[in-house]
């Protein structure tokens, strides 16, 4: 006798969806609990010499929000501004790789309490290669040309309206359980805002694994001002830390601060870095 109202079909189904989300799912827990090294370079804005290797890949996702407060001439103005990074590198061989970074900016600012900007956009999009042509046991130094394209709305102060070129200079050294990186920096500032053409930045970092999986970081840095009537160039500090659960998945957060009042007064970042 034949059963009715039975539809196998939709009962083979939804075993199969039920199989593959007992799969995700031991796999997400698999990956949490399978600590193992860091070697992401978030949350730092020092970046280091490693490569991904030839075929791998990873993506950063981070978020970063900031505040700036000044009173000038009885004008009291706050700044506050989010950006939303989407970073994403290949390795073609093993000491190459591609990256593309997508940056996404909400800003708004304030005049004796009154709102006098505030929007969001899609900001320039950059384009960059990292070639470690040098490396030994404990030392690697690399080369990261890069460019970025006027996707952003210049007239919105959320780009440069002008493609913009320049390089970074990587160096880093392993001593033990710590590490240290250091990054000089050209930038071709070609714009249509009226800001800086020829623009250098420097910073140091060092990283230090706290217990397996742990790393905590520090950051000081500086970079040219912008703004062509200011000498003074934004300096800063930062703390954290990375934390990978395994070879695939690392959390980070830090905190930033500055070291004088070209620099945004704090920040604060997390993100996580996913490899496959």
């Amino acid at each position: 006798m034949m059963m009715e109202g039975i539809d196998h079909t939709t009962s083979w189904t939804a075993q199969i969806t039920c199989m593959k989300w007992t799969i995700s799912v031991l796999f997400i827990i698999w990956l949490l609990l399978t600590p193992q090294p860091s070697s992401g370079a978030r949350p730092l804005v020092t970046d280091d010499a490693d490569t991904a290797g030839k075929g791998k890949a990873q993506m950063e996702l981070g978020v970063e929000i900031f505040t700036w407060q000044d009173r000038e001439r009885g004008i009291k103005t706050r700044e506050t501004g989010t950006e939303i990074s989407s970073t994403f590198t290949y390795g073609v061989a093993d000491h190459l790789d591609l990256v593309v970074g997508i940056p996404y900016v909400w800003g708004a600012m304030e005049k004796n309490g009154q709102t006098t900007f505030d929007a969001d956009r899609l900001s320039d999009i950059s384009l960059e290669v990292k070639w470690r042509f040098y490396e030994n046991k404990v030392f690697q130094v690399a080369f990261k040309p890069g460019l970025t394209l006027p996707t952003g709305n210049h007239r919105k102060e959320f780009g440069t309206g002008r493609p913009t070129y320049g390089l970074v200079f990587i160096a880093s050294k392993e001593m033990g359980d710590m590490g240290f990186h250091f990054n000089t920096c050209y930038t071709r500032n070609e714009n249509k805002v009226d800001k800086r053409v020829n623009l250098w930045s420097a910073s140091v970092a060092a990283t230090y694994e706290a217990i397996k999986g742990l790393n905590l970081v520090g950051n000081v840095g500086l970079k040219h001002n912008t703004d062509p009537a200011i000498k003074t160039a934004p300096a800063f500090w930062l703390a954290g830390f990375n934390y990978s659960f395994n070879d695939y998945f690392t959390i980070d957060g830090a905190l930033k601060f500055r070291l004088n009042r070209q620099e945004a007064d704090r920040a604060m970042i997390a993100g996580i870095t996913i490899r496959f």
